[in-house]
């Protein structure tokens, strides 16, 4: 097997966490070399091509314009000239149970805050349930953050059930925020979670990268080669190199790349018990990295339309009916569908028209599902999904041109987190986004073994949700490493 040059750190996998954190190594001087399985960097949200479009895999919507983690990494690294973000209006649809389907829109306008009006509106509030409403709003957007983390104890169900009556609707549309920031259910994601999603979004314009998400990472990337660093694309890795109890490197199938400094962006779950082997590692600590919980999965699918039929840029449609906790879960993991699912469509050419052919259109979506690849009910969802969008957008379906791939689970786990450990693999965002995970439980970034440390959404950061955390992390996780390697020439020096 061939031994390749020493390098100072080895980045494992090119997600928005590790190409980032790559990257900021890389502008600090390190030698970095950065290895991934696919063709691309940008992990599950690496840019694809689709007959013409450029796009993603999911849908992937709500980009801070004016703060966040993408444009502080964007600034350190000296290139927030590139950082380039449209805005769109947001196009929301919701039902009571047996109802029909109502439409409003939310202004994406730092200068306009959302009328709670037209929510209670929708949801059939009367006065005294309206003021209720009202107040939990309130102390949630005023929330100071030692109370925030209190919560991290008490999930979204439980927080709620502390009031007497809570209105169905209000308790219904938590439920559907522990969906959209956390892929999760509303009685196991921590209410601290959404406070602080809660709070992040208030009056913040929301958008979509020019370009799409792939091309933000394609973007850090080229700082990092302008740096003398490098990445090598289609290369997996099948063991970080443990010796003498510290990080030593890693090996591919024809090489060994040896570095002081290995940072994984490969999930926790399957660093510890696949990359490294959890023999390595305290017998509690491996038995802990075991017991942390995935997000849900998500699957989806994308239309390409003849003629730009939607007018909005992100629609988010949920119901009375369509939120689940465990028990309305596991029923969907019977076979039992419910009557409507939670559906995030995004609609990258009404962003950017240059993503597409002129003229035409296309169009993300998809629904949370089990993160367990082999589940046979994500199939179903699928078939659900289909239906819905007919439904609520009957105008779509004629201007129709093609329609899939499907992707989901079995596909996360192949473009991102090997599937280590039964019924997970396939989850949409990474591990630790329940009670007693996140939040101050948190798995750290820095692991038991000297020299590895762990970059991406499931270590290392509490900040916001989905590609946002997995960045944060990267800006939190890149100075830890860094002073390891400080450390390492001092030993070096004596």
């Amino acid at each position: 097997m061939a031994r390749k040059g020493r390098h100072d750190a080895i980045i494992v996998g090119a997600g928005p966490g590790g190409i980032t954190c790559g990257a900021l190594l890389a502008k600090k001087g390190l030698n970095v070399l950065v290895l991934d399985k696919n063709p691309g960097v940008g992990g599950k949200q690496m840019p694809v091509s689709i007959k013409g479009y450029r796009g993603e895999f999911w849908p992937t919507g709500g980009l801070p314009v004016t703060g966040g983690a993408w444009l502080e990494a964007f600034k350190t690294l000296g290139i927030e000239s590139k950082f380039r973000v449209s805005i769109k209006d947001i196009g929301n649809f919701y039902r009571r149970s047996g109802g029909k389907w109502q439409f409003t829109v939310t202004q994406m306008d730092p200068y306009v805050l959302p009328d709670p009006n037209i929510l209670f509106d929708q949801w059939g509030l009367e006065s005294a349930e309206r003021e209720f409403a009202l107040q939990v709003l309130a102390d949630i957007a005023m929330m100071p953050p030692d109370k925030i983390g209190a919560l991290d104890n008490s999930t979204v169900h439980e927080y709620l059930q502390q009031f007497e009556a809570v209105p169905g609707a209000f308790y219904g549309y938590f439920a559907f925020l522990a969906h959209a920031f956390n892929v999760g259910v509303v009685d196991l994601v921590p209410m601290s979670e959404v406070v602080r999603a809660f709070q992040r979004l208030m009056g913040q314009p929301l958008g979509y990268p020019m370009g799409g998400y792939g091309r933000m990472s394609e973007d850090i990337a080229g700082v990092l080669r302008d740096c003398g660093g490098e990445i090598k694309t289609r290369t997996r890795v099948e063991r970080i190199i443990v010796e003498d109890g510290r990080a030593a490197g890693v090996m591919t199938r024809d090489a060994i790349y040896r570095a002081p400094i290995v940072v994984s962006n490969a999930g926790i779950q399957p660093t510890v018990l696949k990359l490294v082997g959890e023999d390595h590692f305290d017998k509690s600590y491996a038995a802990h990295v075991k017991s942390l919980l995935p997000s849900n999965g998500f699957t989806g699918c994308h239309y390409t339309l003849s003629e730009p039929v939607l007018k909005h840029g992100l629609y988010q449609v949920w119901s009375d009916d369509a939120w689940w906790n465990l028990d309305r879960q596991d029923d969907v993991k019977r076979g039992r569908m419910p009557a409507d699912v939670v559906i995030t469509v995004v609609v990258p050419t009404n962003y950017d028209p240059s993503m597409g052919p002129p003229g035409k259109q296309l169009v993300l979506f998809g629904t949370p599902c089990s993160a367990d690849p082999a589940d046979k009910s994500i199939e179903a969802l699928w078939k659900k999904t289909d239906r819905q969008m007919a439904e609520l957008f009957p105008e779509m379906v004629p201007a129709i041109e093609s329609k899939g791939p499907y992707s989901g689970p079995a596909q996360v786990a192949a473009l991102s987190r090997d599937q280590v450990l039964p019924g997970q693999g396939g989850e949409a965002c990474g591990v630790g986004v329940t009670i007693g995970q996140c939040g101050k439980d948190k798995p750290a970034a820095r692991s038991p073994i000297p020299g590895l440390f762990y970059v991406g959404f499931d270590a290392g950061s509490t900040a916001f949700m989905g590609s946002q955390q997995a960045v944060d992390s990267a800006l939190k996780v890149a100075p830890q490493a860094y002073r390891y390697h400080l450390e390492k020439r001092q030993e070096a020096g004596f």
